[in-house]
């Protein structure tokens, strides 16, 4: 502003306006005009009419002409300088703000407002931890159905010690979480900045194997005969499951494929089909809000507690008589623990695999 202040006074020292100390040059006087002057306009202008008007108007607006073009100068350098001024401002804002875009998190940092990568060659991969599972299978002799659970990486438990097969399966943890059980932490715990939570309940590894009617089409109609059931979740034994999983709400569902060696052709590789599905449920009873439930918003209902991510496939046997093994990997958390680890989980989920020794 005292830069613009400076010019308009400059520009009004060299038209030859005086300046006071209270810089009145805002406004301007009024031209002066001759009492004579004009007395012998208006005798003349009883003679000649039309050219006297000329000459009165010539000289009565000679003065606010000048006056007039001068402001116009003088608005033109004042916007001009203004507009210099609010263009540097514009560019150090602009300059602040791709700075602190720049260092606020590692997605701008990675990506162009566009969505494009900054560098293609930059990845940034999670640290993993891999688990590996034994599971033997039952001989294919056997008429009933056999179960085989492993709990959070625990060897599973096998009803058989006839092993006709071996399978492997194996899914990734994020190195983030607890995984030690003797630590002092609570298993599967995020220590990291932003979480310090638990994030899971408990992972689950388990094989079905019978010897009739199991194969991929059990997977294909799970969705419309109930999916725990299809996958026998209410059958393992000692109630290992939560048996409101029957009655559980399927949120989202989806198949993938991932490769396995050939059963058929050694040395082959064949094309798994795994399928996924999200599971939740409420508690049984939702007190009301004025007993201290904030989650009961009156709507007749409270919002899920209890979440199952699940991914199965299942590997045919060689008897061709309808029979075959179910693979089953079940990530279970609660609804604090999906708040904090939901990509995590979904991730754990999704790494399962299961491999032919």
């Amino acid at each position: 502003m005292n830069m613009v202040l400076s010019l308009v006074v400059i520009i009004l020292l060299l038209a030859g306006y005086h300046l006071g100390p209270s810089y009145a040059f805002l406004i301007a006087p009024r031209p002066a005009v001759d009492r004579s002057t004009t007395h012998q306009l208006l005798q003349s202008t009883q003679q000649h009419d039309d050219n006297t008007a000329d000459v009165i108007n010539s000289a009565a607006l000679r003065a606010p002409r000048q006056r007039r073009d001068f402001l116009l100068l003088s608005a033109g350098l004042i916007s001009s300088a203004s507009a210099f001024s609010r263009g540097a401002n514009a560019e150090e804002e602009f300059v602040y703000k791709r700075d602190e875009a720049a260092t606020s998190d590692l997605t701008s940092q990675l990506f162009n407002p566009d969505g494009s990568l900054k560098d293609p060659n930059s990845v940034v991969v999670a640290q993993e931890k891999e688990v590996t599972l034994p599971f033997s299978l039952p001989p294919t002799s056997s008429d009933s159905v056999t179960f085989n659970v492993s709990t959070d990486g625990s060897s599973p438990s096998t009803a058989s010690s006839d092993a006709a097969a071996t399978l492997k399966a194996t899914y990734k943890l994020p190195t983030k979480w607890n995984l030690d059980a003797s630590s002092s932490l609570p298993l599967y715990y995020d220590s990291s900045e932003g979480k310090n939570g638990k994030s899971c309940n408990r992972i689950t590894i388990y094989s079905v194997s019978a010897p009739k009617n199991l194969d991929m089409s059990t997977l294909e109609k799970a969705s419309k005969v109930g999916v725990a059931k299809s996958l026998f979740m209410d059958s393992i034994p000692n109630g290992y499951f939560d048996q409101g999983v029957l009655k559980a709400d399927l949120i989202g569902g989806r198949t993938s494929r991932k490769p396995i060696k050939s059963a058929s052709e050694p040395g082959e590789i064949d094309e798994q089909i795994y399928y996924e599905f999200d599971l939740a449920f409420a508690p049984l009873s939702c007190p009301d809000f004025m007993e201290g439930n904030k989650e009961n918003l009156g709507l007749g209902f409270c919002p899920y507690d209890n979440i199952f991510l699940l991914s199965a496939t299942v590997l045919p046997d060689n008897n061709k008589e309808g029979g075959g093994t179910l693979m089953v990997c079940v990530v279970e958390c609660n609804k604090d623990e999906w708040k904090i680890a939901n990509s995590d989980l979904k991730r754990v989920r999704s790494s399962f695999t299961v491999e032919r020794a």
